[in-house]
Order: structure tokens, then C-alpha cells, then sequence
């Protein structure tokens, strides 16, 4: 009753009638039954809806957070029970089998089985058009060396033969998914439990018995002549310094989803199978979106030995080096907090990122710098700009100057690396932040900044003042905060003083921000500026010139061409920018040519693949029709997340 009087009271001093106070302790209405009533039932007692919420408000703060929650925990607990009363009958027979069942699964693991094979020094992935590919098969947890290496002779030298020779020729190793060798006393399922990865990968390491004989001989050969030489003088040996063996690690990620440390290379060199052996781990320097799938490719038969001079470099070589790790489900937040570092300009980024399923990208390059780079600046259009075509940074009070700055070291460092500028950054905010002056029409940017609906009546307005629709105009007007009396004469100028407001003067203390950044480090005139905006921006013809097709092409290779370029004519501004994504890694154009190729497919793993570092494009050429092609590419474009994987 205290309970209810504290309420009827609380009601008295809102001056609520006394007869609508009674009839509620009529009909009993206390504080739990207000808690429980819709909106329109208290609404026949209390008319006033600031004294509903007031009432609701009320009840809600006198009654415990933990009384409130242990009612809705008792419901769930009565409903639990009576879900096990009815399913405890069906479980019961059932229990045994499933148990059965249960532990011969976890006796089982999935594993990935390849070859890699040494020729003349050069460790090399055997493709699957040579025999060799990637396998999968289940196999004991159990599992060790010696039955990884039986199933492996099994796929690979089936009857003791193989593309690369007999059984008898080759010495055997078992490496681990690092291309370490695999311990004897290791077990498969003791790697899952330690690794934490979704599916393993074992190799199948084959070595030239007569080659290693040689490789033995030469290093005898090597040690007298060295012994030999102890009087050799100064001068010779600075002159055959170039004749000396050199140890070559490997710049690039290897054909799996690991990264390879030094501390690994270093363990590769020190085996007795590769002792004295000019060691060159190959690598392919091409990162592919989507799944990966062995290549049927006589140009791919088998992995390419890397060459740092011929892989696309956009970062100087003599800039020290800077590991940068994203995860993709914050990767906006990393980036800031990465480019806090003033020093980061200096130094050449190498890019490793975290998928959602918490597993590490194999992709790393050129490529993987470009995506991210367009990635942030998607990210920062989304959270930190207002405007339609053309984007203004708002203030938030969660981004201090140190945040502003980072995102001006972002600006400045995807200039420097890959000439990526964010060109839906109003001009005019970037000649204030690089002149200290605008030279660029406010008024033309000002109309892309404002939603369509109010660029037609501004320019309505402007053209015959007479037929507009005054109400929308002074609301437009409301909206952006105009204080002065709008008629056809003033209107002019009343438009150029709100878009200087809304281009630079509400982002003037971000354009300070970016301005101390990147002072004196672009040197950019402002007629240089307006080309790279028109240079970087993607148009439908522009990319149907970039295509580079082969230039010989069957009559389906034709076709297929064809769908291509038709799917970018058809194609809007937004998915135009994820296509030059897909094939460059950036949704700007960067390049000057994008490369097709046609390869073998089946109806099952068909789809397109995107070499970002190459700018390489890769089509099926086995399309019944355009509908078709264009179904598979947009279903590719819309996906949330590419995957990057080394092929």
C-alpha cells in the first residue's frame, strides 16, 4: 500500500485529477501493472502522454534493477524446464549412438596435403597440372610423420610414379603448414590443439637423391678450395666478393596462409638437406581474391621463384621497414591509432591483416597497402564526413587534434605510396589546406555537397525565382541557417556565404589539423589538383581503357570480352569503384592498364579472380550468356569482405 501511495501521490503533484487517480485505485492499478501495460490502455486513465512517461519513469526508478531481472530470468528457467521434460524422452534412446558417433568424429581431422620439390636449389610447389596440387583428406588425430608421408606417396606417386620421376629417386620429408620439418613425435591432432586453425596444411618434401650426391661432392670441392686459400690477399677476396654463395629470404608470403619469419628461413638453411645449398624459397608475388584453387595454367605449372626488381613497388626501397597490423573488423580504429606516429611517413609499411575469424591474410604487396588504403577512406566517408557527391569532415567530440593528424598522415601517406587521394574531399577544403586560399567554384562544390532534392530547387531558385516553391526554399534555407531575407537579387550571394560556412569554415580546425601535417610535403599546384581529381576519378570509358586482352582470343575468349566490357558500360559510379578495386586494390584509378587472362574452369569454381600487385584479371572463358556473367561478377562485387590468398 506504501508502494501505491507513493504513486498516487507522485500523481498529485503532476496535478492529475483526483477522479482519474481513483478510478486507477478502482481497477487496482499499482506500480507492476503499470510496468506492464501498453502505452494505449494507460492512455484511457492518463490522456497526457508527458505524464505516462513521467509515471513509467517513476515506477521503473523505484523499482530494483535485480528484482526486474530475476522476474524475466524466472520466466526463461520455467520455459527451459519445460523444453527438457519434453525432449528428455526423445534424447534418452538416442544418447548412446550419438556419443558413439561423437568420438569417432573427433578422431578424425581434415588436412591439406601438398609437394613441393627441390630442383637445382630452388624449392618449387608442384601444381596440379603436374601431378601435384593441393589435397584434402581426413586422417587420424592421431596421425604422425610416418602416415602424413603414406598418404602423400599415395597422391603423389601413385604406383610408384610420378611427372617428376620414380619413387626411388627422391629422398622423403614431412614439413608442417610453416615448411618447417615435422617432428617424428608429433602428432596431428597435438598441431590443432596447440595452432587453433581451422584446417592444416602438411607438404610432401621430395629431394633428387643424385642431386644431393653432387650438391655433397661440390661442398668438399668448396671446403679444400677454401683451405687453399688461406693466403689469398686482401685485394682478391674484395674482388670476388660477388662469387660468394648468398642466403636469399623471401620478401613475399609462401603459397599458404602463413607468414614465413626469419627465424624460420634461418631454421631452412640450417637442415642437413639444404646444407650448402644456395636456398631460394619461391613465392608468387600476385594476391588473389577468394578462395584458393589450383590453377589449370601452363604458364602457372609451377610456382615462379620471386624477384623483388620485378614485383610492383609504389614505397621506396631505402625507407626503413614498419609492420602494420589491421583487423578488419575494426580496421578504421587500427589505422588511427597506427598513423598517431608522426614517424610512420618515414617508413615503408608492410601491411598484415586479421580476419574476422581471428585467422591471419595470406595476402601481403602492393596490393594489400592499396585496399587498405581505400578501405580507411571508405570507412572515413561513412563515420567522420557529411555531404552526397562530395564529402566535409564534421567535428566529433571523441576525435582530438592527435586523431585529426593521423588522419592527415593517412592522406599524405597514400599519396606518397600509391598516389591515392580521396577525391570525394571537397577541392576547395584542399586548396584551403595547401594555398591557404580557394580557387575552385564554392558555389559548383557547394550544389554536389547538398542532397539532390535541394540542388533542383537551389537551382530552380536561381534560374526563375518566381515558380519556386517558397516553403521548400526557406526550409532548405532553416536548414543551413540563414539569417538574412532571401529574394532573387540576394539569393547568390546568400548561397556562396553558406557554402564557404560548410566547405571551410565549419572544417577549418580539421583543414589546421592536415595542414600541419602535410606542409611542404605536397607539392601540388592548383591546377594540379584538378587534374588528379579528373586523372583519379573512375568513368565507365575510362576503365573500358584499361582492359588489355590477349591479343589473340577464340571465339568463346571473344564473347567473354565482350560481356566484360558491356558489364562496365552498365555498371553505376559505386560498383565501378569496387571493379577497380577487385583487380588493382584501389577504387580509384591508379593504373594504366588492367590485364585479362582466361583460364580453365569448371561450372563448379567458376568465378573471377582479382591480382591486385599484377592489376591482373582473370575470366573463365565458359559464359553461356551476358545475364549470366553479370550475375556471377555482381555476386563477387557485393560480398562484405575479399579474402586475399597467394595463388
Amino acid at each position: 500500500m506504501e508502494e501505491n501511495s507513493d504513486i498516487f501521490n507522485f500523481l498529485r503533484d503532476r496535478g492529475i485529477p483526483e477522479e482519474e487517480i481513483t478510478a486507477m485505485k478502482q481497477q487496482k492499478i499499482d506500480r507492476e501493472v503499470i510496468l506492464l501495460m501498453e502505452d494505449a490502455d494507460l492512455a484511457k486513465y492518463l490522456p497526457s502522454y508527458g505524464d505516462r512517461i513521467a509515471l513509467i519513469h517513476f515506477c521503473r526508478r523505484q523499482t530494483p534493477s535485480a528484482k526486474r531481472k530475476l522476474g524475466l530470468f524466472d520466466k526463461l528457467r520455467e520455459k527451459m524446464k519445460i523444453r527438457k521434460a519434453a525432449n528428455e524422452d526423445e534424447e534418452e534412446p538416442q544418447t548412446s549412438n550419438k556419443k558413439a558417433n561423437c568420438k569417432a568424429k573427433s578422431c578424425k581431422r581434415n588436412i591439406e596435403i601438398g609437394w613441393l620439390h627441390d630442383e637445382n636449389g630452388v624449392i618449387k610447389q608442384v601444381r596440379a597440372r603436374q601431378g601435384g596440387g593441393t589435397r584434402k583428406l581426413q586422417i587420424n588425430a592421431e596421425a604422425r610423420y610416418d602416415d602424413i608421408l603414406k598418404e602423400g606417396k599415395a597422391l603423389f606417386f601413385q604406383n610408384g610414379n610420378s611427372t617428376k620421376g620414380e619413387e626411388s629417386d627422391f629422398e622423403f620429408e614431412v614439413w608442417d603448414f610453416k615448411q618447417n620439418p615435422l617432428p617424428k613425435d608429433v602428432s596431428v591432432g597435438m598441431i590443432y590443439n596447440t595452432v587453433k586453425l581451422p584446417i592444416l596444411r602438411f607438404y610432401v618434401a621430395t629431394h633428387s637423391k643424385m642431386s644431393l650426391t653432387e650438391e655433397s661432392s661440390d661442398e668438399s670441392d668448396q671446403a679444400s678450395d677454401i683451405s687453399n686459400s688461406d693466403s689469398t690477399k686482401v685485394n682478391d677476396c674484395s674482388q670476388n666478393e660477388n662469387e660468394q654463395l648468398e642466403i636469399y629470404e623471401p620478401q613475399d608470403t609462401l603459397p599458404d596462409v602463413f607468414f614465413i619469419s626469419d627465424e624460420d628461413v634461418g631454421l631452412h638453411s640450417s637442415q642437413d638437406h639444404l646444407a650448402g645449398m644456395v636456398l631460394n624459397v619461391s613465392s608468387d608475388p600476385e594476391i588473389t581474391f577468394g578462395p584458393q584453387q589450383p590453377i589449370e595454367d601452363d604458364s602457372l605449372s609451377d610456382t615462379v621463384v620471386h624477384d623483388p626488381c620485378n614485383s610492383p613497388q609504389n614505397v621506396p626501397n631505402d625507407l626503413p621497414n614498419r609492420n602494420l597490423t589491421i583487423h578488419y573488423s575494426h580496421s578504421f580504429n587500427d589505422m588511427i591509432e597506427a598513423f598517431s606516429d608522426h614517424e610512420i611517413v618515414a617508413q615503408s609499411l608492410r601491411v598484415r591483416r586479421i580476419l574476422p575469424n581471428n585467422s591471419e591474410e595470406a595476402g601481403s604487396g602492393p596490393g594489400v597497402l592499396r585496399d587498405v588504403y581505400s578501405n580507411f577512406w571508405s570507412d572515413f566517408y561513412e563515420h567522420c564526413t557529411v555531404g552526397t557527391s562530395v564529402k566535409v569532415p564534421f567535428l566529433r567530440h571523441d576525435f582530438s587534434s592527435d586523431k585529426w593528424k593521423a588522419v592527415g598522415r593517412v592522406l599524405l601517406k597514400g599519396f606518397k605510396d600509391c598516389k591515392y587521394m580521396p577525391i570525394k574531399l571537397a577541392p576547395p577544403l584542399l586548396e584551403e589546406m595547401l594555398f591557404g586560399a580557394v580557387y575552385t567554384d564554392l558555389k559548383a562544390a557547394f550544389m554536389k555537397f547538398v542532397s539532390c532534392q535541394e540542388r533542383d530547387v537551389l537551382n530552380q531558385a536561381l534560374n526563375d525565382f518566381s515558380s519556386v516553391d517558397m516553403d521548400e526554399l526557406l526550409d532548405i534555407m532553416n536548414t543551413y541557417e540563414c539569417r538574412r531575407r532571401v529574394t532573387a537579387s540576394s539569393l547568390p550571394g546568400i548561397i556562396d556565404e553558406i557554402a564557404h560556412k560548410e566547405l571551410i569554415q565549419k572544417p577549418m580546425f580539421v583543414i589546421d589539423c592536415w595542414r600541419e601535417v602535410t606542409k611542404g610535403l605536397i607539392s601540388l599546384s592548383c591546377e594540379e589538383i584538378q587534374q588528379l581529381y579528373k586523372d583519379l576519378k573512375p568513368t565507365q570509358k575510362k576503365v573500358t581503357g584499361l582492359l588489355k586482352f590477349p591479343p589473340e582470343m577464340s571465339e568463346n575468349q571473344t564473347e567473354v570480352a565482350n560481356h566484360l566490357k558491356r558489364y562496365i558500360r552498365e555498371t553505376d559510379e559505386d560498383k565501378l569503384g569496387r571493379f577497380l578495386r577487385f583487380c588493382t586494390g584501389s577504387d580509384l584509378v591508379v593504373t594504366e592498364a588492367i590485364h585479362v587472362e582466361f583460364t580453365f574452369q569448371t561450372d563448379f569454381t567458376r568465378r573471377p579472380i582479382g591480382h591486385t600487385c599484377g592489376m591482373v584479371l582473370e575470366l573463365s572463358d565458359s559464359y553461356d550468356n551476358f545475364p549470366q556473367f553479370r550475375a556471377e561478377f555482381n555476386c563477387v562485387l557485393e560480398s562484405n569482405i575479399w579474402v586475399m590468398d597467394i595463388v
